[in-house]
């Protein structure tokens, strides 16, 4: 049995993650075995796994324990993953985030693994932000036989910042289940009365984790411009707030926007959310490939989308959607303003929808991956 062994951080319900066990679960359809090597073994995620019967294997690492215990908790996860590599003897072991990546490009090397893949799922920023950070890339960049990008601006990123060989980097976009998203007209209505929505009201929605870089702020100062050519309008927040939503809050009421918007926290309800919106919008400042913008076209959503990262690369300089520079409130109010009436014209688009379904299909992702699999089966 051909074998893959991947190294994540948790298995919390975040893009990589999904992602990640995604690929794990359909590999296993081309006669491949995979494990999953959970730095820390937590996450909502897990009993997914679990219902799929891909074994986990818990790193030991938490991330609440003090700094220097969890040095030494790094260290024997470390330990942990090549003991793992040396019994399992996979063909392949696939880092997908920044520490596990460094972490599985260097036991896949003291392994002997024939294949050590590690991902990049978003702009370096983090390099930027913590110390270190760029030699540790660059070091798991050397380490690896192939490198994956979820798009070309991810790939350009990773080389301006830290050079390197470009044929080393494949560009893989992200594959989404799409099943979901085929809701029913009738949806909208229903999910309107629950939420207290006016029928009529233009509602806009937004679904990306409450953190600084994700432009919430200048969402909020967009909604309070665009409020006055539309006064009815709504807002929909879905998301984990992660420390940000008080401060979030406080600039709502201080906006007199703060009745316009729901925060309806993490859901597991997006498809029904969307159909319930007329206009999707990503305020981001940086994006590697959103699923969450990923999804909304699928939806056949009007998308308002900053120009960064993947995001331009998504919507094909603008065919598929608005596009507006980051951290400009002004900007963004006019895109929407620009937007709304088509978006309430059109609630559905079935063309684009059906483009990007076929696009980025689970099954050609899949693909993907396993042309570069098969180089360590001599395939």
């Amino acid at each position: 049995m051909k074998k893959i062994v991947y190294v994540i951080g948790t298995l919390g319900c975040g893009g990589a993650e999904k992602q990640t066990l995604m690929l794990a679960d359909l590999v296993r359809e081309k006669g491949y075995r995979s494990t999953l090597f959970v730095l820390e073994a937590q996450g909502d995620l897990l009993s997914e796994a679990e219902r799929l019967g891909i074994p986990v294997h818990d790193g030991g690492y938490v991330s609440t324990a003090p700094r220097a215990r969890k040095l030494m908790q790094l260290m024997r996860a470390l330990v942990r993953l090549w003991r793992l590599l040396r019994n399992e003897r996979p063909l392949v072991v696939h880092g997908v985030l920044p520490l596990t990546n460094v972490m599985a490009a260097f036991a896949g090397r003291a392994a002997a693994v024939p294949l050590v893949v590690t991902s990049r799922r978003a702009l370096n920023t983090h390099q930027e932000r913590v110390p270190g950070w760029r030699f540790a890339d660059k070091l798991g960049f050397f380490l690896s036989d192939v490198v994956i990008a979820n798009s070309n601006a991810v790939k350009a990123d990773t080389l301006r910042r830290e050079g390197g060989v470009p044929e080393k980097i494949r560009v893989i976009h992200n594959g989404i289940d799409f099943s979901a998203f085929h809701v029913a007209a009738i949806v909208r209505n229903q999910v309107r009365s629950e939420l207290g929505l006016p029928e009529a009201a233009p509602v806009l929605i937004t679904v990306a984790n409450l953190i600084p870089y994700k432009g919430h702020s200048e969402l909020l100062r967009a909604l309070a411009l665009v409020q006055k050519e539309y006064p009815e309008v709504r807002l929909l927040v879905v998301g984990e707030d992660r420390g940000i939503e008080p401060a979030l809050k406080a600039e709502a009421a201080r906006l007199r926007i703060g009745q316009r918007v729901l925060w309806l926290g993490p859901r597991s309800d997006v498809p029904r959310l969307l159909a319930a919106a007329d206009l999707y919008v990503s305020a981001s400042h940086e994006e590697g490939f959103s699923n969450s913008l990923l999804e909304a076209l699928a939806a056949g959503k009007t998308v308002v989308a900053t120009r960064v990262g993947g995001n331009t690369e998504m919507l094909e300089e603008g065919a598929l959607g608005y596009l507006v520079e980051p951290g400009s409130p002004s900007s963004l109010a006019d895109a929407i303003r620009l937007a709304l009436p088509e978006a309430l014209l059109h609630r559905e688009r079935p063309e684009q929808a059906k483009k990007v379904i076929e696009r980025y299909s689970p099954q050609r992702m899949v693909e993907q991956y396993l042309e570069i699999y098969a180089a360590a089966d001599g395939g």
